[in-house]
């Protein structure tokens, strides 16, 4: 930090940032309290204090220093820390069920149009994969039919990043099988398989990172407060009438 202050304006960066402010995690009975991890000079969380410390003495607007969280877990970092120390956030959640249809659709139609878009910009010259292809006033650019089930593909692929979906639309849609699109139409079958070799989120973990987008987004608590404005007067009523039954049982 004194560093960043002698040569503002300075960016810091912090990879990992949910083991510098790391959450609590739930004790299984039995574990015994480990003392020596604190004092452990291998743990990151060790400069959790000194970073508060510091952006409390020298990070200004006047000072010019920036300081940049990345986390591949968010999850299992303290939310209350990380809304304390950082004055912005930007998270990157899994695709939902409409975005990953829509990311389905987009990638296979770029995929295979990509050589066309390449070659009315000018960027690569003819190829076999172009022949018979090529697009004018009557013939336009690939689109999906209507009957083709996205929303087959958009249910399996849930907890399937973007990258993985749009690497499987490249694996899938070579340059031999672009040709054959009007012989053969695409099967859902085909992206099976190489969607299965991209890396996945277990159900558990992404569990976890929707829990963690409601509260961060503040659409856990929106959802709450709106169902208690729904329940209004009915949740009120249920509970007096509760009430008077207990009481007329007494009598």
């Amino acid at each position: 930090m004194v560093v960043a202050k002698t040569y503002a304006p300075a960016l810091i960066y912090i990879d990992e940032c949910e083991k510098v402010f790391a959450g609590k995690k739930k004790k299984k009975k039995g574990d015994k309290k480990n003392k020596k991890k604190s004092m452990d000079p291998t743990n990151p969380a060790r400069i959790k204090k000194a970073l508060l410390k510091w952006k409390a003495k020298w990070i200004t607007d006047e000072t010019q220093i920036t300081v940049v969280g990345c986390s591949a877990e968010p999850e299992t970092g303290s939310k209350k820390d990380f809304k304390k120390f950082f004055d912005k956030s930007i998270y990157f959640p899994f695709p939902d069920y409409t975005t990953r249809r829509l990311m389905w659709k987009t990638f296979i139609e770029n995929t295979v149009n990509s050589d066309l878009i390449n070659l009315a910009k000018g960027k690569v010259p003819l190829s076999n994969s172009l022949s018979g292809r090529l697009p004018d006033e009557d013939t336009p650019f690939f689109k999906l039919p209507p009957e083709f089930p996205l929303s087959t593909l958009a249910h399996i692929s849930e907890g399937y990043s973007a990258g993985s979906i749009k690497k499987t639309c490249e694996n899938v849609l070579t340059d031999y099988r672009k040709t054959k699109i009007d012989v053969r139409p695409l099967a859902v079958a085909e992206f099976i398989g190489p969607l299965s070799l991209c890396g996945c989120t277990d159900k558990e973990s992404n569990d976890e990172f929707k829990k963690f987008t409601d509260i961060i987004t503040g659409d856990k608590a929106r959802r709450d407060k709106l169902e208690k404005e729904l329940a209004g007067d009915d949740g009120e009523k249920d509970k007096k009438g509760a009430k008077g039954a207990k009481k007329s049982k007494k009598k």
